[in-house]
């Protein structure tokens, strides 16, 4: 020991450290390796000692401190950063994780662990485009690794690339055609796109892959194959995926089976998070509800899991926190500040649509002669009028078929360009954009049928003098509801992002995007010579059949029974595609007519908006 008395060298000082490490006293030797890399602080080999024993000590503060390194790609520089990725993570520093996982995936572009650490981190941070760009990355280094097809598609997923996420799931599918828990998972993204038919046929072909006939059968053979603790989480996870697949698609029963057979099986129904927790809200147990979806971190779905608690939070009576709820939802929508943008840009183009349906330019409008069958209904109205529960109702007509929110008229608008210069479009090029919405609706409506199709598309009612140019007799049917529980309504729920939805992100937005829409609306009424039959929400679900009666009458359709169960016309739908799915499968009620005068408060700053509105609708109060 005289060579340390007389000053040891920074060598020696290195080598007393990794003595000492490797005795399984790291607390020491990391005492020694501080000395060795303050004797030479360039050597990065000492760096990397250091840092490495401080993470085995549990310093991992400590460790991301040392372990920093000049931008490079030797081997020592790497393991600097290697270990300085290990401990950012431990500390949950996502920012300086991210940086030295991308510096190490950069230096070895076939480091799969190094990329799919970096989307990791990089979800941590929210900036979930990034992350499906790293994951992406990880994926194609590993593609025998399915486990990582599933993380691009959920990154893609909340990054709200929801059609990427589907293709990603789609091609995870076909390289495991054999397993019924990515079936259910990809049948539950189709049904959140509104791809119920494809949806449906996914959860089918699980069913035949787990060789069961039927939803109890899946339930069983899912649970069967479940363990019930956290070493086998990924079947568990499956189970939510089906939990989740049925609460999106109305199948209540099964839901109700799947955790009742679960809770009988051992495994509680609360670790199933926003499905039960949906489930029990939907029984009307708000408080068995908030406790469920709280053992669920909001960060797993923000835009879901805030929906769901602004719910209860409602439920409750609790308005503050609803509203508060609904807010924190909006905020979480991916590119917030970029889609309010798009959304105020929105409201004035509506404007200068209305500013330009004058009488002189409707005066000059054209349209296609057609007296031959085949001409739809149809039924537009402001977001969250009551346009799926009439729809609901329509569908139990025998001689209807309702098209759910399928935007036929983008075809003809693709044809004939911008809605104020429709006029100067000849009756020619008229019948091309009748022929493209009619190419479009074969695609969803057998073309041997002989009923009325029912366009039920809400925002149609922007589209008015498009649809009069091709189909001067069709009948409009615009659902009315009070302007503020309209708003009020879009404000909380939580939509999939357009530019029109995306005025809904703000509710001062959400108010003067309803007073552009309905001024177009009421202007386009007044130049072009529509035939509208009004539906009011209101006293719809107070008496149905006084409403149905004379709207089926203007429809051209015999009145029929069967169309008042509304309950069964919805459970007998493969899934509806609209966020209304959760509400027209239960019984009518009249709580949600009024239901703005409890956040009377929160929306002072838009009544001066909504309040004439309502005056004019005729609502009194």
């Amino acid at each position: 020991m005289d060579g340390l008395s007389r000053g040891p060298s920074a060598d020696l000082l290195h080598l007393m450290g990794l003595i000492e490490c490797r005795s399984g006293r790291p607390d020491l030797g990391v005492d020694w390796l501080r000395r060795a890399l303050d004797a030479n602080p360039d050597n990065l080999a000492f760096r990397v000692m250091l840092a490495r024993a401080l993470v085995d000590s549990g310093r991992h503060a400590e460790a991301l401190d040392i372990a920093q390194a000049p931008v490079g790609y030797s081997p020592p520089e790497l393991a600097v950063w290697h270990v300085r990725a290990e401990a950012a993570d431990a500390v949950q520093a996502w920012e300086q994780s991210a940086e030295a996982w991308g510096r190490l995936g950069s230096a070895r572009p076939g480091d799969w662990r190094a990329w799919s650490n970096q989307g990791n981190a990089l979800g941590e941070l929210g900036r979930w485009d990034d992350a499906a760009g790293s994951l992406r990355r990880a994926a194609d280094a590993n593609p025998a690794e399915l486990g990582l097809r599933r993380a691009v598609a959920t990154a893609l997923a909340r990054a709200g690339r929801y059609q990427e996420s589907a293709d990603e799931l789609g091609r995870w599918v076909e390289e495991s055609p054999a397993d019924p828990a990515i079936r259910i998972m990809y049948a539950r993204l189709l049904a959140d796109l509104g791809r119920e038919e494809q949806s449906a046929l996914h959860l089918a072909r699980a069913m035949q892959i787990a060789g069961v006939g039927g939803l109890d059968g899946l339930i069983s053979f899912l649970i069967a194959n479940a363990g019930w603790d956290s070493a086998v989480e990924p079947e568990i996870n499956a189970l939510r995926e089906f939990a989740q697949l049925l609460d999106r698609t109305n199948r209540m029963d099964a839901l109700e089976a799947l955790l009742d057979q679960s809770e009988a099986s051992g495994l509680d129904r609360d670790r199933f998070g926003y499905p039960a927790a949906a489930a029990a809200l939907r029984a009307g147990k708000p408080e068995d509800a908030r406790r469920m979806l709280l053992t669920q971190p909001p960060e797993t779905d923000p835009i879901r899991w805030h929906w769901l608690m602004g719910r209860i939070a409602d439920a409750l009576g609790d308005t503050h926190q609803a509203f508060a709820e609904a807010e924190a939802m909006n905020r979480s929508q991916q590119d917030f500040d970029g889609w309010r943008a798009r959304g105020d840009k929105h409201v004035q183009y509506i404007r200068h649509l209305e500013a330009g349906l004058t009488p002189e330019w409707a005066a000059r409008l054209k349209s296609v002669p057609t007296d031959e069958p085949g001409i739809p209904a149809f039924l537009v109205g402001f977001p969250r009028s009551g346009t799926t529960l009439l729809d609901t109702f329509l569908l139990g007509h025998p001689d209807t078929a309702v098209l759910e929110e399928v935007p036929l008229v983008n075809a003809a608008q693709g044809v004939l360009g911008d809605m104020l210069d429709l006029p100067a479009r000849s009756e020619a090029e008229l019948r091309r954009g009748r022929d493209a919405y009619f190419e479009e609706l074969r695609d969803h409506v057998d073309p041997a049928f002989s009923g009325l199709v029912v366009d039920k598309l809400p925002l149609n009612m922007l589209a008015v003098p498009y649809l009069y140019s091709l189909f001067p007799k069709a009948r409009f049917i615009f659902a009315q509801r009070h302007p503020c529980d309209c708003v009020l309504s879009c404000f909380m729920q939580g939509f999939a992002m357009n530019d029109s939805m995306a005025c809904f992100l703000d509710i001062e937005m959400a108010a003067h995007y309803y007073d552009a829409a309905m001024s177009l609306w009421t202007r386009s009424k007044e130049v072009v010579p529509i035939a509208v039959r009004t539906v009011v929400y209101e006293e719809l679900v107070v008496e149905p059949e006084a409403q149905l009666r004379p709207l089926v009458d203007f429809l051209g359709l015999e009145w029929r029974e069967e169309l008042l169960d509304h309950r069964a016309t919805a459970k007998a739908r493969s899934g509806i595609g609209t966020p209304s799915y959760n509400q027209v499968t239960q019984p009518l009620s009249r709580a949600p007519s009024g239901r703005w005068k409890r956040y009377a408060k929160q929306l002072e700053p838009v009544l001066p908006i909504l309040l004439p509105w309502a005056e004019r609708l005729g609502y009194r109060d």
